[in-house]
């Protein structure tokens, strides 16, 4: 599994373009989850994945909050992008923070 760096939007467009033809899913972690991670490692069974976190995480979600240029790429949030109310399902307690990240987060690996 590779991990991203830090850089500009323009620079994480073109890393995405060079890197999403020889990758199989792309997490985007805008905030550290380590259950959502290890959860995506584990179902990965030999699948090319690549954890992009942080600041290059929260630019590449703006970007793909405009315009969902790949469905490889998963959002490892309970919370973003603005209006997702999965956090609302776990303080009610209909759902646990575990079935949230195997069903709905990671549900189309």
């Amino acid at each position: 599994m590779m991990h991203a760096c830090e850089n500009s939007l323009a620079d994480i467009a073109k890393r995405l373009e060079a890197v999403l033809p020889h990758t199989d899913f792309v997490l985007c972690l805008p905030e550290d989850n380590p259950a959502i991670e290890a959860a995506f490692s584990a179902r990965l069974n030999g699948r090319r994945g690549l954890v992009i976190r942080g600041d290059e995480a929260r630019q590449m979600l703006a970007l793909y909050s405009l315009y969902a240029f790949s469905d490889k790429v998963i959002i490892g949030s309970l919370d973003e992008p603005y209006g997702r109310k999965l956090r609302n399902l776990l303080l009610s307690g209909v759902a646990s923070e575990a079935e949230l990240i195997e069903d709905v987060i990671l549900g189309g690996m």
